[in-house]
């Protein structure tokens, strides 16, 4: 099989699959784009649309990293296309006199894609999370049965939980961004909404915050699905070698299964994102 300009579709899958592991593998923010650092506002928005419509899930031929690569580039994009950003990124990743020419730094440290994520996660608790922890604690002084203080306190210690695991793997960097992104389209429907529409804005708030407890409770569920089916590996691997397994698998997740129970109840729908799912699966696939 063929497209339109006549390549055999194996051609076409093959410089797909250049891309999309350039755009994974890169830390750079301009690299992951395609860019020069030096690009204008037209050239980066140019690269980002080339790069988007090799990347696109949607576009054929199937390639199981798509959507990683593609919440990749719109994060790169994201950061770049502001010019206060872009200044701030610009002026951080100047290499130092002590590292190697094309290293570079970020916030006082070597910037990583990580890092950039990390520094979205630390605005987000230290400014849009007073709304999640106010409506529990008002879902404490109603229901203390359900949302105890355990589970408050809970809550919070998984995200400082979710920042861990965005310094130390690349792969979750990713992910969490994909997270954050859902929290993040929430807020510009909120944003948008007339300042006299109380109506609207109490029904956005109350699933902005239903999306944002969402992140620890997905990321609770991805870390034991990826512990379990390593775990269900290792027994195949022991009985094959005709050993039977005397251990069992230990405790996964940053949630205990009471507060994560609370959470599905109070999310609900909210917690459902097949796309990002998909993200999730393809990425692990990748760690694994």
């Amino acid at each position: 099989m063929s497209d339109d300009t006549g390549q055999p579709e194996s051609a076409i899958y093959d410089q797909k699959d250049i891309i999309i592991q350039k755009v994974l593998d890169e830390e750079d923010l301009y690299k992951i784009l395609g860019a020069q650092r030096s690009a204008s506002a037209a050239e980066l928005r140019r690269c980002y649309l080339e790069r988007s419509k090799v990347c696109h899930p949607d576009k054929p031929p199937f390639h199981p990293l798509s959507t990683s690569a593609f919440q990749r580039l719109g994060f790169a994009f994201d950061i770049l296309k502001s010019p206060s950003a872009r200044r701030t990124y610009d002026r951080a990743s100047k290499p130092t006199s002590r590292q190697l020419p094309d290293k570079t730094t970020f916030l006082g440290g070597e910037h990583t894609f990580r890092s950039a994520v990390e520094a979205i996660l630390h605005e987000f608790m230290t400014g849009d999370f007073v709304i999640v922890r106010r409506w529990l604690e008002s879902l404490h002084a109603q229901y203390p049965n359900l949302v105890s203080e355990e589970v408050v306190i809970n809550v919070e210690r998984s995200f400082i939980r979710i920042r861990e695991l965005v310094l130390t793997t690349r792969t979750y960097a990713l992910l969490i961004y994909i997270e954050l992104g859902r929290i993040h389209r929430v807020q510009k429907r909120l944003m948008g909404l007339g300042y006299l529409d109380v109506l609207g804005r109490a029904r956005l708030t109350i699933h902005l915050v239903r999306v944002t407890l969402a992140v620890p409770m997905r990321v609770d569920r991805a870390l034991k699905q990826r512990e379990e089916k390593a775990w269900r590996a290792k027994v195949a691997g022991l009985q094959a070698r005709g050993i039977t397994p005397t251990e069992t698998m230990g405790r996964a997740g940053i949630l205990n299964d009471r507060v994560s129970k609370v959470l599905e109840f109070i999310v609900g729908a909210a917690g459902k994102d097949e796309g990002a799912d998909e993200a999730w699966s393809a990425s692990m696939g990748k760690a694994s």
